[in-house]
């Protein structure tokens, strides 16, 4: 006799806000593009007996090698411009995607037992500043960490790194 978990079902409650095309109140300027990478997707519901398409949130978050990101709306248009006002950009190197596992264990009477349970994918991405001039970007580290504290940093800045540091990239002294 075999046991299946049950896989976790998406929610409506969405971790972002899209306004003018931009995550809402995030540090850096995610564009509406990276909804599928942010594992949020258009599901069908049953609301009132209507079958209607809404807006869901998964926790399988999918980036990858080349995504490139920026603390600013204006880099996502004029590029001389933008870099004015650039602060901070990031871009993905390499990924491993996030994904659900499943662990079986064998209890005392023959039971096999399935347990699916969430394996974050890694990440390494490069952070880039604007040289002095605010002509051109420059390398200045690479930071390896999961998919899930890669969008905690777009959300808030801050990093927490494979070594298990902590990083404010976008603070005052970054």
């Amino acid at each position: 006799m075999e046991i299946k978990a049950k896989r976790e079902k998406r929610r409506d409650a969405l971790i972002i806000n899209f306004v003018d095309g931009f995550a809402l109140g995030w540090k850096m300027a995610v564009p509406e593009s990276f909804k599928e990478a942010l594992d949020i997707k258009l599901t069908a519901r049953i609301l009132a007996g209507k079958r209607e398409m809404l807006w869901t949130k998964g926790l399988i978050y999918n980036f990858h090698e080349g995504d490139t990101l920026y603390d600013t709306k204006l880099a996502y248009k004029e590029w001389g411009e933008a870099l004015k006002h650039l602060k901070l950009c990031v871009q993905v190197q390499s990924v491993s995607s996030s994904g659900y596992v499943t662990d079986e264990t064998k209890t005392n009477d023959g039971l096999v037992v399935k347990k699916q349970r969430l394996k974050y994918g890694s990440l390494i991405f490069k952070v880039y500043r604007p040289n002095e001039e605010k002509t051109a970007v420059k390398e200045c580290e690479v930071i390896e960490c999961t998919q899930d504290d890669f969008v905690a940093f777009l959300q808030t800045g801050i990093i927490r790194t494979k070594e298990n540091k902590q990083l404010n990239l976008c603070g005052e002294n970054a």
